[in-house]
């Protein structure tokens, strides 16, 4: 598994006693599974001949970021949302425990997706192109899933996407000078929030994945699996362009491609505008202010995911910055 400080490491004692006492059969062995960098992952070897998923929160004394605490809830709050008002193939959870009790920190068991993320696959250029019209009509179906407040159900709603957004990013901040560092460019992240305010109390409230690369997508035979929704939120649907085409570091006008083929199923259309261009950028900012802070709590600096976070960070803050 990928290095990182908030990885909890089960051993297979744990594991075998977790799921003996929920009585979902006998553990004959363990591997690492995925390259996550928050949660540790286990694909279970069960004797039957069948694998299970153990999903495992970062251990209780792990430094984490304000919205992600309690997020292992989140993901199957997601999963079950998913699974009540849309088609999209992704895992039935079996167990959620929260307990702390054999495995010292939230986790739970989830079927075993068979499929390799889209990132580690090769495709041609016809295919590819079908896979992620694919991922994009995903998105569809996960932006007809509605709420009438805003933001992480882990941290608190709201009934605006403005009050919502800022709350998010205020957060962010506040973490980051708990952890000992200033963020200017969060601080005027900030400042463009609340001179956008009035566009921003006027956004639909829609299920938002925000994570949706191609390795939370999984592929086999022409079809493709999502996983990991954690980081999900309720909020604006413009946010999930991000992940769409040339990436989170180009503006919402250079993914006109993708725009259309989102407006051929969606039940809302995605129009090309001012507004739209300004929303797309906010939620830019807030993901690069997110891989600003989180750096100091999954990295140490002299390792390459620190210095990727931080140049990631500013390509994002400098392309919304130059629209906002």
């Amino acid at each position: 598994m990928i290095k990182s400080k908030t990885k909890y490491e089960a051993s297979l004692v744990q594991i075998r006693d977790f799921f003996s006492y929920h009585k979902v059969g006998n553990v004959t062995d363990i591997a690492p599974l995925g390259n996550g960098e928050f949660n540790a992952a286990y694909r279970v070897f069960m004797d039957d001949g069948k694998s299970l998923v153990l999903k495992i929160a970062p251990p209780k004394d792990a430094t984490v970021l304000s919205y992600e605490k309690n997020m292992m809830e989140s993901e199957v709050f997601w999963y079950k949302k998913m699974h009540e008002n849309t088609d999209i193939v992704c895992p039935e959870v079996y167990v959620a425990d929260y307990s702390e009790s054999i495995i010292k920190s939230s986790c739970f068991i989830m079927q075993m997706m068979e499929g390799e993320p889209l990132y580690a696959v090769s495709f041609s250029d016809r295919e590819y192109e079908e896979v992620q019209k694919q991922k994009i009509e995903m998105l569809t179906k996960i932006h007809r899933i509605k709420n009438d407040k805003f933001g992480y159900i882990q941290a608190g709603l709201y009934d605006t996407w403005y009050e919502a957004l800022r709350s998010m990013a205020d957060n962010l901040v506040t973490d980051c000078k708990t952890l000992g560092y200033e963020t200017p460019d969060g601080e005027r992240f900030l400042g463009y929030i609340d001179k956008h305010s009035d566009l921003l109390k006027t956004v639909p409230c829609r299920m938002v994945n925000f994570d949706l690369w191609d390795s939370n997508v999984l592929y086999k035979d022409g079809k493709i699996c999502l996983i990991d929704p954690e980081r999900g939120f309720w909020g604006d649907p413009v946010a999930d362009f991000i992940t769409l085409g040339a990436g989170q570091k180009t503006p919402l006008s250079s993914k006109q491609k993708e725009i259309d083929i989102y407006n051929e199923t969606a039940g809302e259309k995605i129009v090309l505008s001012e507004e739209t261009e300004i929303r797309y950028e906010l939620a830019v900012c807030y993901l690069a202010l997110i891989e600003e802070v989180e750096k100091y709590v999954r990295y140490e600096p002299d390792e390459p995911n620190f210095l990727r976070n931080t140049n990631d960070a500013r390509q994002m803050y400098d392309m919304a910055f130059g629209i906002l």
